[in-house]
């Protein structure tokens, strides 16, 4: 296979960091101009079991999700990642130990993490992989990075990319009904041809909740929980725009893929990997 669970991050150090704001895991994003808290969201994910969450919008999306990872981690609870886009960055969890006076090394040993180039091997990671894996370290909790972007490449026909994206939304609702929690990470786009964009609302019509990470007009930042229709009695238009939203957080800003493979030694030695 061409991914592997790893059993301890420290083999992937040398990841690069993503060229984003600076992002502080434990307080949310912080620069001169932006502060933004996620205690809130935080709560709603870790407190029960057995739900799915999808974060889409601005590429800190990704950073936020690692955030409420650590929160689950530094509470010792394992967790599993399946990474179709390239945006897992290890270092950002190990500075929410350090900042926590938690060892990094021991701190790392609690998240395993699979990447895959192309759908199928999405695909295979999380609906075979995935489920036996989270069994197997004793977790009920999951994040998933880019679940459609390898969707969106032409490698797959539309109809067979919609085939691939129901299995594993079916793969979602049985972890779910197992009492695992998954939080899925998606930048949002646009892409050709536009009939695969419907791939991103059919995703969105079957999560728990939908939150969105954006910049509007004026420069603020802010994080919206849209109306969902798994939660409430709405219509469909209600998802559209955002008007209908709650806004969470929102700051005032003054100024306006590649698969990373674990060589086989090391799948070898480290207790985690699935061959």
């Amino acid at each position: 296979m061409s991914y592997h669970f790893l059993g301890n991050m420290k083999s992937v150090y040398n990841i690069q960091p993503q060229k984003t704001a600076v992002f502080d895991i434990e307080s949310g994003y912080k620069d001169a101009n932006i502060q933004i808290h996620s205690s809130s969201i935080i709560r709603a994910f870790t407190e029960e079991p057995g739900k799915i969450f999808l974060l889409y919008g601005e590429a800190g999306i990704f950073q936020l999700s690692l955030q409420m990872a650590s929160f689950a981690m530094a509470n010792g609870n394992s967790i599993a990642v399946v990474d179709g886009c390239n945006r897992f960055d290890a270092h950002a969890l190990s500075r929410f130990a350090r900042a926590r006076k938690i060892d990094p090394d021991k701190f790392l040993e609690r998240i395993f993490v699979s990447r895959g180039f192309t759908c199928y091997q999405i695909e295979q990671a999380i609906t075979r992989k995935l489920p036996s894996f989270l069994g197997k370290i004793k977790s009920n909790t999951a994040l998933i990075f880019g679940v459609l972007d390898t969707l969106y490449d032409e490698q797959a026909s539309l109809h067979e990319a919609q085939q691939i994206l129901q299995r594993i939304l079916n793969a979602f609702k049985k972890m779910k009904s197992k009492g695992v929690s998954l939080l899925l990470a998606c930048s949002e786009r646009k892409v050709e041809p536009p009939e695969r964009n419907q791939l991103f609302v059919t995703l969105k019509s079957n999560v728990d909740r939908v939150y969105k990470f954006d910049i509007d007009n004026n420069g603020a930042l802010r994080l919206y929980l849209e109306p969902h229709r798994l939660e409430q009695n709405i219509t469909k238009g209600a998802l559209s725009n955002g008007t209908n939203s709650a806004n969470l957080y929102q700051s005032d800003r003054r100024r306006a893929n590649k698969l990373v493979k674990v060589p086989a030694r090391t799948a070898q030695r480290r207790s985690g990997c699935i061959r």
